[in-house]
């Protein structure tokens, strides 16, 4: 009857844990889209943002990729019934979700600093728009990206020393990837767009919102995929002990069944059974009749 029990108690573990191990290829392959969908968004905005905004997204990609390889060893252990395989599973799963929550912390710990970082990136590479090609591509992707104009608004490019035609608002020359709504004139044969309406709010707010929700997502992503994780190394570990409860519990039967085969063909037989060897001990004296 323990033994049953035992062996239906496995067959359960060992079916969560192939559940637990699809849901982490799942996970993995869902992370690992996030992690390289907010990589893109850091890249776009990568010349005012600083190198170690990018490390939490980096190091949800690799634990994701991680994760893929690290559910093999639990599905081939779980169907092999290999101790070895399972305990290194949850070894290595508890590594990653210590990763995991390393990258959660610097995501969260990073965010707060975002905006401090982005006001100071904005405002020095602003009057360089004109004389720096990288600065010109950067500034107006994000305006026509985000919908925005200058830092706080569109009188920061009063500022700015245009070399350069572009929208005059006010005495103020603004870039044309500031002008949100644009309407055609003719004069004569020949037709002009003119800007008829400006993006009203600044940059700084939208790009601020923009990294920081991107960080609290991989934070939040992160923490998720360590409660699964958490649930994963229990069952490996479980599985482990029934796996070596179970083939304990199988060798002390075999051995029963193997002397109570030997006893009945002895009790059975019991003229073939063998006999204690003769001795012989030499004897070198002499004997007299």
């Amino acid at each position: 009857m323990s033994k049953n029990n035992l062996e239906v108690g496995m067959r359960c573990i060992k079916y969560m844990l192939l559940c637990v191990t699809a849901i982490f290829v799942l996970t993995s392959a869902l992370i690992i889209s996030v992690g390289t969908t907010i990589y893109a968004i850091y890249y776009d905005v990568s010349f005012f943002l600083d190198y170690q905004l990018f490390s939490p997204a980096t190091f949800i990609i690799a634990i994701g990729v991680i994760m893929l390889f690290v559910s093999l060893f639990g599905c081939i252990g779980a169907l092999k019934e290999s101790t070895c395989l399972v305990n290194i599973f949850a070894v290595i799963l508890s590594l990653v979700l210590v990763l995991e929550i390393a990258a959660a912390i610097t995501a969260y710990t990073l965010r707060s600093q975002v905006s401090g970082m982005l006001d100071s990136n904005l405002r020095e590479t602003l009057p360089y728009y004109y004389s720096n090609p990288e600065v010109t591509d950067s500034f107006d992707f994000i305006q026509s990206r985000l919908n925005c104009c200058g830092i706080d608004s569109y009188l920061d490019w009063g500022e700015v020393k245009a070399n350069r035609t572009g929208i005059d608002v006010k005495n103020v020359t603004v870039p044309y990837s500031c002008c949100a709504q644009t309407s055609y004139q003719e004069i004569g044969e020949v037709q002009y767009e003119e800007c008829v309406k400006l993006y009203a709010n600044g940059c700084l707010p939208r790009i601020t919102y923009l990294i920081y929700q991107s960080a609290g997502l991989l934070g939040a992503g992160a923490m998720t995929i360590a409660f699964i994780q958490v649930i994963g190394i229990v069952f490996s570990f479980s599985l482990a002990s029934s796996i070596r409860k179970t083939k304990s519990e199988r060798e002390r039967r075999r051995w029963e069944i193997q002397e109570r085969m030997i006893n009945a063909y002895t009790s059975l037989n019991p003229n073939e059974e063998k006999q204690k060897p003769i001795v012989y001990v030499p004897f070198h004296g002499q004997t007299t009749a």
